[in-house]
């Protein structure tokens, strides 16, 4: 008997069975973020695990975007700072992508809309709570566990009660995906979105083009201005994704729009972009442009106390007979508030897999219990 077998009192095969019906569960449930009512059914069933596995659990409503969940676990040491647990209900993947892509293995891989980011991910703590309970055993700290509806939009609904669980936390866990190699991540950029919005005065390009004033020309030099701010020594990257504006080739334009991405991997570049971006005017007098802040989630720095952190669960995933790696990525989770928070804070404890937002997302079926004992040890020691 393996290590993680011995830990979880079943065989392999048992555990990935356990932790995939769950998971698949939860898949048939399309939770594409805003679907408030079917964010709300899944948030209801998930809630009613929780109190199975022996969690207090307490709904709030979230008006448009569904329900999030805070439930809470005893621990063998009640006094004890809690450890926080961040999961997420929402995906990407509109209503109706699971009838054109069913649920189905192949090649030891489970597919299915929202599987990988971040389903198996809910599916794992459940299951490791639900195993101590079985087991009559307490996680040594209370655990909190915080199951949100807007994360991949924002966490808009979300972002104070994650704080505010940050500030009290011991430790902060969060399930996300893996990186591809099997490592936890131990820091992630920030990541803010900015509206660039031109105005000026239409007029027909042939006969009045001298009396117009072209949003179009005004959008261009100020994204121009834009893209050189990036410092890709430092992390810092700048992305134009979407751009918009006009009616028609012969009409000069009165209004033009852009939305950009900002990463970065340090807090003060932050700072200094939006500095920059806010000291950006219009080169005509007579026309107007607003640079506005639209999303904001800051980077996940790699502190000591995230380090610390990491470390001990390398320590246990190598009492289970597996290496631990740790990386980083571009993208960002609710972790990144939680470390901002001077929590310690460890991503990426959740499936292995990949294929996030796309059409191909999926899990690797064999690593599940593994992932599953970690969550599991993680949850008895820290």
């Amino acid at each position: 008997m393996s290590p993680v077998e011995e830990y979880l009192g079943m065989t392999r095969q048992q555990a990935i069975d356990r932790v995939y019906a769950r998971a698949r569960s939860y898949v048939e449930h399309e939770t594409p973020s805003g679907a408030a009512a079917e964010i709300a059914a899944l948030g209801r069933l998930i809630a009613a695990q929780l109190e199975t596995a022996g969690a207090t659990v307490e709904t709030t409503d979230a008006p448009g975007r569904g329900v999030n969940l805070h439930a809470r676990v005893p621990g063998a040491q009640p006094e004890a700072a809690p450890v926080l647990v961040l999961a997420h209900i929402d995906t990407v993947h509109p209503i109706g992508t699971l009838a054109e892509r069913p649920i189905r293995v192949a090649d030891g891989r489970a597919f299915g809309p929202g599987i990988y980011d971040m389903k198996t991910g809910i599916a794992l703590v459940i299951e490791a709570l639900a195993g101590l309970n079985a087991r009559g055993r307490l996680p040594r700290r209370p655990v909190e566990l915080l199951v949100t509806c807007d994360e991949e939009i924002g966490s808009h609904s979300s972002r104070a009660a994650i704080e505010e669980g940050a500030r009290r936390a011991a430790a902060v866990l969060v399930p996300e995906p893996c990186m591809p190699d099997g490592g936890v991540k131990t820091f992630r950029k920030g990541v803010a979105t900015y509206r660039v919005e031109a105005r000026g005065i239409a007029a027909h390009a042939g006969i009045d083009g001298a009396q117009a004033v072209s949003a179009i020309a005004e959008l261009v030099r100020a994204l121009a201005a834009i893209l050189p701010l990036a410092d890709h020594d430092r992390g810092t990257t700048i992305n134009i994704g979407t751009i918009a504006g006009g009616t028609a080739s012969n009409v000069v334009a009165a209004r033009a729009r852009a939305a950009v991405d900002v990463r970065i991997a340090e807090p003060p570049e932050g700072d200094r972009i939006h500095a920059a971006l806010m000291a950006i005017g219009a080169y005509n007098p007579k026309a107007e442009l607003e640079i506005r802040l639209t999303e904001q989630r800051p980077p996940l720095v790699r502190t000591p106390a995230v380090a610390a952190l990491y470390e001990r669960a390398r320590s246990l995933a190598a009492d289970l007979g597996a290496d631990l790696p740790e990386g980083g990525t571009g993208g960002g989770s609710d972790g990144s508030f939680a470390g901002a928070m001077g929590a310690a804070t460890l991503d990426g404890l959740g499936a292995r897999g990949g294929g996030a937002h796309a059409v191909d997302e999926h899990i690797v079926l064999d690593d599940l219990p593994f992932r599953l004992a970690l969550f599991g040890r993680l949850l008895e020691e820290l």
